[in-house]
This record gives C-alpha cells, sequence and structure tokens, in this order.
C-alpha cells in the first residue's frame, strides 16, 4: 500500500477492503482516492496473479475495459484543441469511405452515445448474421479497416441524435478517426499527447505479446471455479472502445490533470462530463457526456464510468462538489467494483456515503413499486401509474434506454428500500455486477411524477 493522506478511518477502510476481497472471493483490488489534486490513498490489496500468488499493489497493471472510452474521448478532445477537427462536424469528413447512412453522424453523437450504433455481438467462430447484428470472431484479429467495415454493415437503431444507446462500435469508429487524422493508433496518440506529459508512466494500450511489468492476470468465475480470462486475439483487446491497461498509480494521475489540467483546457474537462442533449432537447438516462456518464448521490453530482473486459472490472468515480475522486480496479469480471467504489468514498467524505436499507413503514407500496418495475422491464406498464407528463416523457424513448442498459433483467432483480422521504422513495435492485437505483416521486393522487435510474 502507498498513501500520502488518509482520514481517521483508514483501518475502517482497510477492514472493508479486505472484506470486500474474502467475502466476493476477488483475487486482487487497486484503489485510487484524489481530492483536489492530491493523492490521499494510494493502495493495492489481495493477488495480482493467484498462480504465482503475487501481491496487488499501487504499480499493478488491470485492464481499463469501457473506462477507456473516457480516454478515446479524451485523444479526439486533444485533436479539438489542437484545431484538427470539430466534434460537430459529420463522421463521413474524416472518414471518407463510410455509408451514406451515416451523413448526420457527427463526432459528438459517437463520443455520446447518440450514434445510433449498438454493439457487434461477441462470437468465438465465424457466424452469418442474424436478427440484425454483425458477429465479431474474438478468435481473430481484425485491421482497422476490416473494424470499420462490420461497422459500415451494422444498422443504425435511430437516426443520429434522436436518441441514446450504449455503443462500443462508436467508440471503435471515434478511434479510427483518430487514427485517420494522427496517422497513429489512437493509443500511440494517447502516450504522446496525455499519458507522458500527465506522468501516466505506465499506462498504455493492452497486448498480449509484450511483456508488461506488474501485468496482472485476469480472472472469471464459472459454476462456483475460478478460471483465466479466455484468450482475445490482439486487435480485439485494444480496440478504442476500451484496450487500455493503467495502474492505480497511473489513474491518480488522472484523476489529478482532471482537477489541476496542464493538457486540457478547463472549458475541455468541463465539456467532458456534459451530459449530452439528443434532438428533442433531453439527456439520456443515465446523462452521458463525452466518455462519462451523470448521476447523483444525496443531492451531489457524481460522474463515472465503469468497464469489464479480459477477466477484469473498473470503476472512476468522481465527486465534483467534494473535489473528490475514487477508482477500484479489480482482476475478476464479477467484481461489483461500482458499489466498491461508491463506498470508499463514503469513507472519506460521509457527504456522498452511498444509502443503507431502511425500515419499510409502507410495504404495501413497496409490492405496488415492485410489480411496476416488473411491468416496465416487460415494457407492459401503463399509463394509468404515471402523470400525463411522466409518461410523455419515459413512454417515448426513456424506457427503451432503460431496458437497454439494464444490465439484467429488472423485473426478477432483488430490491431493496433505502430512502422513504414521504412523496419520494428511492430504491436499490441488485442487477449482477452493477446495482441499479430507482428513484421514485409521487404527487398527491399516487400516481408518479417524477423518476430517476443510475447504474451503480
Amino acid at each position: 500500500m502507498d498513501v500520502m493522506k488518509e482520514p481517521g478511518s483508514a483501518a475502517e477502510l482497510e477492514r472493508y477492503l479486505h472484506a470486500e476481497i474474502e467475502a466476493h472471493e476477488i483475487p486482487g483490488l487497486g484503489v485510487t482516492i484524489v481530492r483536489d489534486g492530491e493523492i490521499l490513498h494510494l493502495g493495492g490489496y489481495g493477488l495480482a496473479n493467484i498462480e504465482h500468488r503475487v501481491a496487488a499493489t499501487a504499480d499493478t497493471i488491470f485492464h481499463s475495459g469501457s473506462t477507456g472510452k473516457m480516454f478515446t474521448a479524451a485523444a479526439i478532445l486533444i485533436l479539438l484543441q489542437d484545431g484538427l477537427l470539430d466534434i460537430d462536424h459529420p463522421v463521413d469528413r474524416y472518414l471518407t469511405e463510410v455509408p451514406r447512412s451515416w451523413a448526420d453522424m457527427t463526432i459528438r453523437h459517437l463520443l455520446s452515445m447518440t450514434s445510433g450504433f449498438g454493439n457487434f455481438a461477441d462470437v468465438f467462430a465465424p457466424a452469418p448474421i442474424e436478427n440484425n447484428v454483425v458477429p465479431v470472431n474474438l478468435w481473430q484479429d481484425h485491421s482497422d479497416e476490416q473494424l470499420l467495415a462490420l461497422a459500415s454493415m451494422s444498422p443504425l437503431a435511430f437516426a443520429p441524435g434522436e436518441s441514446y444507446l450504449y455503443s462500443n462500435i462508436s467508440y471503435i469508429v471515434a478511434s479510427l478517426v483518430v487514427r485517420r487524422i494522427t496517422g497513429k493508433p489512437y493509443y500511440a496518440s494517447l502516450r504522446e499527447r496525455l499519458f507522458a506529459p500527465a506522468g501516466m508512466a505506465s499506462a498504455r494500450e493492452a497486448s498480449s505479446h509484450d511483456i508488461v511489468l506488474n501485468r496482472a492476470s485476469g480472472y472469471s468465475r464459472h459454476s462456483g471455479a475460478l478460471r483465466n480470462s479466455h484468450w482475445t486475439a490482439p486487435t480485439m483487446l485494444r480496440t478504442g472502445d476500451g484496450g487500455l491497461y493503467f495502474s492505480p498509480r497511473d489513474i491518480a494521475r488522472w484523476f489529478i490533470e482532471l482537477d489541476r489540467p496542464r493538457v486540457f483546457r478547463s472549458e475541455t474537462i468541463a465539456a467532458m462530463f456534459e451530459p449530452t442533449l439528443t434532438s428533442d432537447g433531453r439527456p439520456a438516462i443515465n446523462g452521458y457526456g463525452l466518455g462519462w456518464q451523470n448521476s447523483e448521490i444525496r443531492g451531489h453530482r457524481k460522474i463515472r464510468h465503469g468497464g469489464t473486459w479480459d477477466g477484469f472490472r473498473a470503476e472512476l468515480a468522481r465527486f465534483p462538489d467534494q473535489r473528490l475522486s475514487v477508482a477500484v480496479l479489480a482482476n475478476i469480471d464479477s467484481a461489483q467494483v461500482a458499489r466498491i467504489a461508491h463506498k470508499v468514498a463514503g469513507f472519506f467524505d460521509g457527504a456522498v456515503a452511498p444509502h443503507e436499507p431502511v425500515a419499510d413503514s409502507k410495504p404495501a407500496l413497496t409490492s405496488r413499486d415492485a410489480m411496476l418495475i416488473k411491468a416496465i422491464a416487460r415494457r407492459s406498464a401503463t399509463s394509468e401509474a404515471f402523470s400525463e407528463e411522466c409518461w410523455r416523457l419515459w413512454s417515448d424513448k426513456w424506457f427503451d434506454q432503460l431496458i437497454a442498459e439494464s444490465e439484467s433483467d429488472l423485473g426478477v432483480a432483488n430490491m431493496e428500500l433505502i430512502e422513504d422521504a414521504g412523496d419520494r422513495r428511492h430504491y436499490r435492485l441488485a442487477t449482477g455486477r452493477y446495482h441499479m437505483h430507482w428513484t421514485v416521486d409521487r404527487q398527491a393522487d399516487g400516481r408518479i411524477a417524477a423518476m430517476r435510474f443510475h447504474m451503480e
């Protein structure tokens, strides 16, 4: 463990992290806490490699998973600062060979998940295209040209800008824009323009071939048994949707850059976090900006992104009002790193501590809400449960966004009450590796006036 500053509850934090490792059979964790440009806590816990009994440290290398999207967005924004692109220009200005259906798609659409793209299906052998899903063979290397060709075959779920859909394809295409403009892979540009000047000394592209000092091994659990992560072709390990390696110490330097920028202008950093509006003037249900999602805790803003790939999980979260940033990295793909990171934030600032379950004085209302969330998950909810305005907002696009965003079926998730403020009730639903938070505001007649969802 490498600690610069810690609160009085340091021992409690240590006990908590070791208890999480024990209770959830997590091989290893890396933890970073930064406040206002100063490192508060930096450490590794458990094992980076089980077979060789190598301890995790602040310099252990983890895979980014989709937290790498914030760095692909950063590569684009560096080009914006350099005057080499405009994120509101169409994609086909930079990738001239793309289909005509992309004519109205901008770089901003790619970064904000409003392009209309979805995701490739992950397969381990050649497969025909079925149900409008383009398969990617994870055992086969793909050139940039082949990846772009696959993206070009992918149908759009909606017109660019019309709605939100989490999309790995969008970020693969964004990284190809970086390559086209710079003549270098996006991660090479990041190494030169961000990682080196920010002091992220070990941050780099993921690689199954290179010798990478301090690299952790990634794990999965199958039928109760721990397994090494599956082998993936080298190019599929480092695509622009999340193909980086970094350590807790690297992420500390990233948080410091966001607090006290040297590479970015302050207005560029603000643009990263600002929720993007769709063409009807509304944000996505998770307030997606440019590589970051927005939510709130106890009235305070929370900006975050998670990631899962190659037997790893990652969570990077910022609490702007508290000038507090937390990262938790794990080398098993089942670790609930978002929940752990939020709990860790609470050790350093009680204002953003996670809610705990509360006594339920209205179990009949909870049962009614449980039935409603099941109906929402089945797409069978009816207008009678909502105010006219709430129904208009949600039945248009937000119900579909919610269902697509959920990691598993909300209708069967265990639901617990964590806040009861009379006309406002706040539930937490266990949906697998994430928890979905659901806040319900009711008007006097019992109908729902407003709802909010966010992932933890």
